[in-house]
C-alpha cells in the first residue's frame, strides 16, 4: 500500500506558479517580522510593510537611502563587517543592531540573513527585540539592586547597633557631669552626628526593604525647591527652577524625594566644575500605559515629570547603560564622590514609588535626568 494520494493535492502549489507567487507575496506582506531583499551595493531592493510599522519610514524612504544610514552610528562598523561576511557566503544568525526610527528613536533588530554572492543579493529577516532587551536590562539591574539591598540591610542593622552603643555612652558621659562648656558642646555635636548617621541608616534599611508602604498624596513643590537649593547653596552654579503652579499631589515619601533631588543635583554639580546653570523642572503629564497598544487598553495615567538638566560634559553612549549599576562610577574612588551609589539609590527610590528614572545624555551636550512620579494611586 502506498501513502500517495490517488488524485492531485488541490492545496499543492507548483513552484513558479501564479498561486505560489501569490502565497509568497501574502506571506511577505503580512509577516510581523521585518523581511527584506538587499543588494551588495548597500541599498534595499524590497521591504515588507512590517518595516513601516516598526520604524515609521515609508517604503519609498527606505528604498531611496543607503541601508547604513539607518544604522546607529555605534553599530555601523559591526554591521559593515557582518555584510562583508555575507558577501563571502557566511550566513548571519542572531546578529543585533539598532535602526533609526522616523521619530528619531532607535529600535533593536535581531537578524537572520543569507546571501547569493553570485547574484549580489541578500535575503534577510529581522525581529524587533527592543522590549526584550529592555526587560533583560531591567531584570539584571533589579537583581543587582536586590543583592545590594540585602547587603545594605544587614550592614545597616549592624551599624545601628554600634551607633546605639556610642550614643548611649555619650549620654552616660554627659549624665555624670563634671564637663566644662566646651566639652559639653563637643559631646552634643558628636551625639548629633551619630543620630544623623542613625537616621540615614534607617532610611537605607527602609529604602532597600521590599515593603511598599502606602504614601499620603503630597504637594512636592516645596520639597523639590528646598532640596535643590540646599544642595547648590555653596556651589558656583546658578540654580534655575520652573515648577508648574498647579502641580498635582503625588503619593510620595518626603524624605526619599528630598534624597532623590539632592543626589541628582549633586551629579549635575559634579558635571560642571567650572560653573554654569543647573535647571530643575516639574510639570504635570498624562501618559498612556506602555502596555496600552489597543484603543480599548488601560486608561492613561497622570504623572509628575521632574527633570534635572545640567550643561556638563555628558555621558558616553557606552557608559550610559551602566550608570544605575551599584558601585559604578566614573569619579575617583578615593573621594566621597566616587562611591557609585547615588544613581542606584535614585533608581531604588523611583522603583519604590512605582515610577521610573531615565538619563538622556551625550558627550558635550549635558545630561537630563527625568523622573516620572505616578500622581495617581496605583490600581
Amino acid at each position: 500500500m502506498t501513502d500517495a494520494l490517488p488524485f492531485p493535492d488541490p492545496t499543492h502549489r507548483a513552484p513558479g506558479s501564479a498561486d505560489a507567487d501569490r502565497d509568497r507575496e501574502n506571506l511577505f506582506k503580512h509577516s510581523l517580522d521585518l523581511m527584506c531583499v538587499a543588494g551588495f551595493d548597500g541599498h534595499f531592493k524590497q521591504v515588507n510593510p512590517a518595516w513601516t510599522r516598526a520604524l515609521g519610514w515609508s517604503e519609498a524612504e527606505l528604498l531611496s537611502r543607503r541601508i547604513i544610514e539607518f544604522v546607529h552610528p555605534d553599530d555601523r562598523e559591526r554591521t559593515l563587517a557582518a555584510r562583508a561576511d555575507l558577501a563571502r557566503g557566511i550566513p548571519l544568525v542572531a546578529f543585533e543592531n539598532r535602526y533609526l526610527c522616523k521619530d528619531g528613536g532607535y529600535r533593536w533588530l535581531s537578524w537572520r540573513s543569507n546571501a547569493e554572492p553570485s547574484a549580489g543579493t541578500v535575503f534577510a529577516v529581522a525581529r524587533d527585540v527592543t522590549e526584550q532587551r529592555h526587560a533583560a536590562e531591567v531584570n539584571q539591574l533589579t537583581s543587582k539592586l536586590e543583592a545590594t539591598g540585602v547587603l545594605a540591610r544587614g550592614l545597616g542593622h549592624d551599624y545601628n547597633n554600634l551607633l546605639a552603643v556610642a550614643i548611649m555612652n555619650l549620654d552616660l558621659l554627659q549624665f555624670h557631669g563634671g564637663l566644662n562648656d566646651d566639652q559639653t558642646r563637643y559631646l552634643s555635636r558628636a551625639k548629633g552626628s551619630l543620630q544623623s548617621a542613625r537616621r540615614l541608616t534607617d532610611q537605607l534599611i527602609s529604602l532597600t526593604s521590599g515593603d511598599q508602604s502606602p504614601h499620603e498624596p503630597l504637594n512636592l513643590k516645596h520639597v523639590l525647591e528646598e532640596a535643590f537649593q540646599e544642595t547648590l547653596r555653596d556651589s558656583n552654579l546658578t540654580p534655575e527652577i520652573e515648577i508648574a503652579p498647579d502641580l498635582w499631589p503625588a503619593p510620595a515619601d518626603r524624605l526619599q524625594v528630598f534624597q532623590l533631588i539632592q543626589a541628582l543635583a549633586c551629579n549635575g554639580r559634579d558635571a560642571m566644575p567650572a560653573g554654569g546653570t543647573l535647571r530643575l523642572e516639574a510639570a504635570n503629564v498624562t501618559l498612556p500605559p506602555s502596555t496600552a497598544s489597543r484603543p480599548d487598553g488601560p486608561p492613561p495615567r497622570r504623572f509628575l515629570r521632574i527633570r534635572v538638566i545640567d550643561q556638563g560634559v555628558g555621558i558616553p553612549a557606552d557608559v550610559l547603560p551602566k550608570v544605575f549599576d551599584p558601585y559604578f562610577s566614573t569619579k575617583p574612588r578615593h573621594t566621597a564622590k566616587g562611591m557609585g551609589m547615588g544613581l542606584s539609590v535614585c533608581h531604588a527610590i523611583m522603583q519604590k514609588h512605582g515610577g521610573s528614572i531615565t538619563l538622556h545624555s551625550a558627550p558635550g551636550r549635558g545630561t537630563t535626568a527625568e523622573c516620572l512620579f505616578p500622581a495617581d494611586a496605583p490600581a
